[in-house]
């Protein structure tokens, strides 16, 4: 029976081999929305070594794997539990490592905080300064249904193929991304934690450095070559000319604040 999926790479033909037992190291990489985290997800996981992080918690993602295998109710572990354990025979790298994206919206409505559920592990903290352009990505993937080009997943929700300028909308993106910046901060205190943080302008910049960076601090020994994360960059012209016209629109005081993130 052909099963069908919301999005394709949660497919048997995007699995690693069966790996038995918990996998040796295990890492969430942290994110908010247009940060760059698809980016560095497909990144990693086009090295071979660094499993296949994607937000396997997201209730999409859960729906998909429940649609491939079913889950058990009577599961003494509970479902996130079950679910995360079946996912780690199949999404673990054949040198034992396992990875999940989490973005810090998702963190509330988590049944169980993924510091429990993988058992202390390693943080990867994706961050972007330029909270404007975030912001306006975030606006326009909302609008359009489009979060990623890859060829592998199909718009989302009621799409729109030209989105429109939304000062409002940038605005609240704005604070939302704002409000996950602390919710991270408030996290990765709390369990005592120091991420190792990629920064998307510099991942742009320096790209194998980045990812070569990320393997060094899972302590895996990177491939000889790093490929290409496999994905098309989204912003274009209409972008700048938001940007443009946000900054012009704003307060002198919000302008000054959102140039100095490096807009």
């Amino acid at each position: 029976m052909v099963v069908a999926l919301r999005y394709s790479t949660n497919g048997e033909r995007y699995d690693f081999p069966p790996f038995a037992g918990p996998p040796p190291v295990r890492y969430v990489l942290a994110s908010s929305p247009r940060c760059g985290s698809n980016m560095l997800a497909r990144a990693l996981w086009h090295t071979g070594v660094a499993g296949f992080p994607e937000d396997y918690l997201a209730d999409t993602y859960v729906l998909d794997y429940f649609e491939r295998w079913g889950f058990d109710a009577d599961d003494p572990d509970g479902l996130p539990a079950g679910h995360v354990r079946a996912l780690m025979r199949c999404r673990t790298s054949p040198n034992g490592v396992f990875g999940i994206k989490v973005h810090a919206g998702h963190l509330a409505a988590l049944e169980v905080d993924p510091h429990e559920l993988l058992g202390a592990p390693r943080y990867i903290h994706m961050v972007r300064r330029d909270r404007l352009r975030q912001a306006i990505s975030y606006t326009v993937a909302e609008q359009t249904g489009v979060w990623i080009v890859d060829g592998t997943h199909l718009p989302t929700g009621r799409a729109s193929s030209t989105p429109r300028y939304d000062h409002d909308g940038i605005r609240r993106h704005l604070r939302l991304l704002d409000r996950d910046a602390a919710t991270w901060a408030r996290y990765f205190d709390r369990h005592g934690i120091t991420p190792h943080v990629v920064v998307y302008e510099e991942l742009l910049a320096r790209y194998e450095d980045g990812v070569r960076g990320c393997l060094a601090f899972l302590g895996v020994e990177a491939p000889e070559r790093i490929p290409a994360p496999g994905i098309a960059r989204q912003a274009d012209e209409a972008t700048s000319r938001w940007v443009a016209r946000f900054l012009d629109e704003a307060a002198p005081s919000e302008r000054n604040s959102l140039l100095s993130g490096g807009c």
